[in-house]
């Protein structure tokens, strides 16, 4: 895969995979790529939970918290998921 591949994916993960899943089994990534476009994905779920709060999206906030945790539990899968040390919403 080129880095120009990877941008393209990294920069909207959820419109190229059906569900974080989906990137664990995959086998057309290596372990580091998988954890990449599932951190990206976390982060882009992040600030969309973040606009939701503060009335900035029509998105429905059980269905994005039900997204982070697939998302997590591949991060999870794949032993990518760190947390990070201090508070903020999004890191």
């Amino acid at each position: 895969m080129t880095s120009q591949d990877m941008g393209r994916l990294l920069g909207d993960v959820s419109s190229h995979f059906e569900r974080p899943h989906d990137i664990v089994v995959s086998d057309q990534y290596t372990r580091e790529q998988k954890i990449q476009l599932l951190q990206h994905w976390e982060h882009d779920l992040q600030l969309l939970m973040v606009a939701s709060e503060e009335s900035m999206t029509g998105g429905t906030p059980g269905q994005t918290a039900d997204q982070m945790k697939a998302v997590c539990d591949a991060l999870s899968a794949l032993g990518g998921l760190e947390r990070p040390s201090g508070p903020g919403k999004v890191g």
